[in-house]
C-alpha cells in the first residue's frame, strides 16, 4: 500500500504544482484562461510523463518486479482527492436571493478543480463527459509514464535521434568539484 502511495503522491505534487503555476498566472489570462491552460497542461504533462518513468525504475529496485498496469493505479489515487471535492461542489445547493450568484461561484469551483485542463472540460462543454475526459488525461498519461519506465524507453533519446541530433554523451569519469 505504502508504494501506491508514493506512487499516487509523486503524481498527485506534479498536478497540484501545474495548479498552483496556473493560479499564480490566471489574472493576467483572465479573458483566455482556456487557452493558457493548454501551455500549462503541456507542462504538466512532461512532469508527471517523466515522474512515473523514474518512479518505474525507483519501484524496480525497491520491489523486484513491478506491473506495468501500475501507473494507472497511481493516476487514479492521484485524482481521487479533486475529483471528491468537485463531486461535492457540485451537490451543494444554495438558496438564496441575494445579488451575489452562488450558481457562479459553484461552477467557477468545478471549473477550478481541473485548471490544468481546463481546455478539455471546455471541450466537454463544462458537463459531465468533459470533466471524465480532463480527469482520464491524467490517467492515461501516468499509465504511459509508468510503461515507458517499464520498457526502458528513454523518450528525449528517441526525440534526439528522431530528430537526427547527436545522444547525449555519458561522462565516463565521476564529476569533481572545485571549490576555488
Amino acid at each position: 500500500m505504502k508504494r501506491y502511495m508514493s506512487g499516487g503522491w509523486a503524481v498527485l505534487k506534479n498536478y497540484m504544482f501545474a495548479m498552483i503555476f496556473f493560479y499564480i498566472f490566471f489574472i493576467g489570462f483572465y479573458s483566455r484562461a482556456w487557452l493558457f491552460s493548454i501551455a500549462i497542461f503541456i507542462v504538466m504533462l512532461f512532469l508527471i510523463y517523466y515522474e512515473l518513468t523514474h518512479q518505474a525504475g525507483v519501484d524496480k529496485r525497491r520491489y523486484g518486479g513491478i506491473n506495468p498496469t501500475d501507473g494507472i493505479v497511481y493516476g487514479l489515487l492521484a485524482i481521487a482527492p479533486m475529483v471528491l471535492m468537485q463531486i461535492i461542489v457540485s451537490f451543494i445547493s444554495f438558496e438564496s436571493t441575494q445579488v451575489f450568484s452562488f450558481e457562479r461561484l459553484q461552477i467557477n469551483l468545478l471549473k477550478g478543480l481541473v485548471a490544468p485542463m481546463l481546455f478539455i472540460a471546455k471541450l466537454g462543454g463544462y458537463k459531465l463527459p468533459g470533466y471524465i475526459m480532463s480527469w482520464s488525461t491524467i490517467v492515461i498519461i501516468s499509465a504511459l509514464g509508468y510503461y515507458s519506465g517499464y520498457k526502458n524507453f528513454d523518450l528525449s533519446a528517441y526525440t534526439r535521434q528522431l530528430f537526427g541530433l547527436q545522444p547525449r554523451r555519458k561522462s565516463t569519469t565521476p564529476r569533481k568539484r572545485r571549490f576555488w
